[in-house]
């Protein structure tokens, strides 16, 4: 099919070398045809082309192109590459440009995004800080095996003392880390340091190298401070941070990697209501779980897994994957995949066929609330996975 726009300022051969975010769009040939790739690409970043108040060079420079234009038999395709001034390595600005306005249109979805080489010399753009190898070493797992996280439950009604001994307990039994619930918010800051004093006490005391993902919700106080905020937790003996991105924002999570040294381990929180994984969805997950997370700087991402009752499909969680995986320019560190909700025993083969070894399992209930202990529940697991790793 041939894309004739009305302004050929769009065009790829009218690109400048300014790096570029490309995205990739899909739309339903039903409820749209092509010309919609030219009201995207002006629309979403000039808002309407006007020679009669902005030098028309300048208009060329910062209006997005549309690099290719393809059709299925039902649907349209399109890669729009959005120009680096208009956004700035400001992932929140990107995401405003790319799909703000567009996730109004019904039939229109955000199947992708890549990043041009030259975005990541931006300091906003640094992707993760921690790999898998690293994580292995610090909890002294010698084999290039997926790693078992587990969920603390019912962690918002937990006291201090009962949360350290429960991390205790799971922490002897093998497990490698361990995290808050999203949905916890403790009363104060200072609430939350005692928590992460007393499970650092006894990580000490005891010997543990199991990592402690402490969920500390940002707050209006915490934004004024970052750093110091940042730097409190991290000296309390926090070994990790879970950041519930899609309500704290993007630009939250970039701000905190500039500062934070720890690992960064981001939450799907509301990302569900973008989409599934569906092929008319408003957002593919791949999106904004792996792609947008990696560049920001998450070093672990949580998804649904393709198991529970809330899974994505699995095709669409080895997409996830594979994002968070693959080559990118300027030697960003992949962000570690984290399949998680409704993980039972059962599933780990399962799991280590569908992923790998490179991931994280993540499991809540199916250890803490299985109805044995918690070291028998986390053993079974952990007999598992090294089962599975044998095997292979």
């Amino acid at each position: 099919m041939m894309f004739s726009p009305k302004n050929k300022s769009i065009l790829p051969e009218c690109k400048t070398s300014a790096p570029h975010a490309v995205a990739t769009y899909r739309v339903d040939k039903k409820k749209h045809g092509p010309e919609i790739f030219e009201e995207i690409a002006i629309g979403q970043t000039l808002g309407a082309w006007d020679e009669r108040v902005v030098d028309p060079a300048l208009l060329r420079d910062l209006v997005a192109k549309v690099m290719t234009c393809s059709e299925s038999e039902t649907h349209w395709t399109a890669d729009i590459a959005f120009p680096w001034p208009l956004w700035q390595g400001e992932l929140s600005w990107l995401l405003t440009l790319i799909f703000g306005k567009m996730s109004f249109y019904a039939g229109c979805t955000l199947a992708d995004l890549r990043f041009e080489e030259g975005c990541f010399e931006s300091p906003l753009l640094r992707g993760p800080c921690h790999t898998l190898s690293a994580l292995r070493e610090s909890v002294g797992v010698s084999e290039q095996r997926p790693l078992l996280m587990g969920i603390l439950k019912p962690n918002v009604a937990m006291s201090d003392d009962t949360l350290a001994d429960l991390y205790a307990e799971v922490a002897h039994a093998g497990l490698n880390l361990v995290k808050d619930d999203e949905i916890r918010h403790d009363a104060s800051f200072e609430t939350t340091l005692r928590r992460v004093e007393k499970v650092a006490a006894r990580k000490q005391k005891e010997n543990l190298k199991t990592l402690y993902v402490l969920h500390a919700p940002i707050n209006a106080a915490a934004q004024q401070n970052l750093q110091n905020w940042s730097r409190q937790l991290e000296n309390a003996g926090a070994d990790a941070l879970l950041l519930n991105v899609w309500t704290a924002g993007l630009s939250t999570l970039q701000a905190l990697r500039s500062v934070s040294k720890i690992p960064i381990v981001a939450h799907p929180a509301l990302a569900g209501a973008l989409g599934h994984g569906n092929v008319d969805d408003s957002v593919q997950p791949e999106v904004l779980l792996a792609s947008m997370l990696r560049a920001a700087g998450a070093d672990l991402t949580l998804f649904p897994s393709p198991y529970g009752k809330i899974g994505l499909p699995l095709a669409t969680a080895q997409r996830i994957k594979e994002r968070c995986s693959e080559k990118w320019s300027a030697g960003i560190l992949p962000t570690i995949p984290v399949p998680s909700a409704g993980i039972k025993p059962e599933h780990v083969e399962r799991a280590c066929h569908d992923f790998g070894k490179d991931f994280i399992l993540n499991a809540g209930t199916a250890i803490f609330a299985s109805g044995q202990s918690v070291a028998q529940a986390a053993g079974t697991f952990i007999q598992s996975l090294e089962a599975c790793h044998r095997a292979q």
